[in-house]
């Protein structure tokens, strides 16, 4: 009898947990359509998002498919000309966008300025809303609170090097020496860490790395500072520098091997004594408060982070999505190695270490210290 009821009571209870989860399941799907319902109404959505073709031209290129009735503005304004520019419209009332995808420096600013909302909120689709799905909120939120600050992407960021001016062994020998060596003075390029962009976060890490003696000689005897990204780009494809610390440069080479330059530029190393480091890139999301079209933001933040959308553009960017349910999507040179602890400088609980480490680059820079 008793164990009758067991088994009576067990096949209730899992028939209550699937009409539970399917009645779950009808509820998301009908918000999720009303949702895109009220959001043709809108007609629009408006996000800013960093200077990437591949980034762009994939969202040009999907988001009509999925939602032609939805128009989506984009807009690459510098981030730090964006926090400007988003002050003074909001000083004169107006509230003009949706979203933004940035790095961690702006989007802080811009939480921290009261201009973001919570993006939890938001989350519709039940693999989106799932904590699951990015290994829990501590995990995949970088402000302190854990709410506002979202890095869609998580990928190894590390310094690339010329193998045809420097080579492999040279460079599995020194280890973290290399940044020192005196015969590479000069033919180190960094994409200035004190401007927003691909090469700030390098600067904690080479502190960590080199310490506060061996930062300040090679930011006074080693290295050259550039300020676009793209330039710094170009003068490594052509050979120019031996290392270069900014983007992940393996995508952004196509271009130039395909226009026939013979060019062999490598990863340093995927561990932290080649200055390796866990980064986000531009891909830190943001949703506005008092946003003009609240209901496209929530289609277009579900639509980009849904798993379809996350593999696609993982691979297209060739950077690792933040799901854990996509596989990595970069080459092997440039993975975490397991059980390695790499730096996260983008997290908001190292701003002040991140500020720290510019300030003192700064004084290395101008002789003040």
């Amino acid at each position: 009898m008793g164990n009758a009821f067991s088994t009576t009571a067990a096949a209730l209870a899992l028939a209550l947990g699937f009409a539970g989860f399917a009645h779950a399941a009808e509820n998301a799907d009908a918000a999720w359509k009303a949702t895109i319902a009220a959001a043709e109404k809108e007609g629009s959505v408006v996000i800013n998002i960093p200077p990437s073709n591949t980034q762009r031209d994939f969202l040009q290129t999907e988001w009509p498919k999925a939602f032609p009735n939805i128009k989506l503005e984009m807009t690459s304004v510098d981030a730090s000309a964006w926090m400007q520019r988003v002050k003074i419209e909001r000083d004169a009332g107006k509230y003009l966008w949706d979203i933004a995808l940035s790095g961690s420096v702006t989007t802080f600013a811009m939480k921290n300025a009261g201009f973001t909302d919570a993006i939890q909120p938001e989350f519709i689709l039940p693999d989106v809303k799932d904590p699951k799905t990015w290994g829990g909120w501590d995990q995949v939120f970088y402000d302190n609170d854990h709410t506002q600050v979202m890095a869609v992407q998580s990928f190894l960021k590390m310094p690339f090097y010329n193998a045809k001016l420097l080579s492999p062994e040279k460079v599995k020998a020194e280890g973290r020496k290399i940044f020192l060596d005196p015969s590479l003075k000069g033919k180190i390029v960094w994409h200035d860490p004190l401007i927003p962009g691909s090469g700030e976060s390098f600067a904690p890490v080479l502190r960590n790395l080199l310490g506060d003696a061996g930062l300040k000689t090679f930011v006074q005897d080693q290295v050259v500072f550039i300020a676009n990204m793209m330039d710094m780009v170009d003068k490594m494809a052509r050979g120019q520098y031996a290392i270069c610390m900014g983007p992940v440069m393996s995508g952004l080479l196509v271009r130039y091997k395909k226009a026939g330059l013979d060019i062999d530029i490598r990863p340093l190393g995927n561990t932290p004594e080649f200055a390796a480091y866990s980064n986000t890139g531009g891909a830190n999301m943001v949703v506005m408060n008092k946003r003009p079209h609240p209901n496209a933001s929530k289609v277009f933040i579900n639509w980009f982070l849904s798993k379809d959308v996350s593999t696609r553009l993982a691979k297209v960017m060739g950077q690792d999505s933040n799901r854990d349910d996509i596989p990595a999507q970069v080459e092997a040179s440039e993975r975490r190695v397991p059980g390695v602890k790499y730096e996260e400088p983008q997290r908001e609980d190292k701003a002040e270490e991140l500020k720290a480490s510019h300030e003192l680059i700064r004084q290395y820079r101008s002789g003040r210290s």
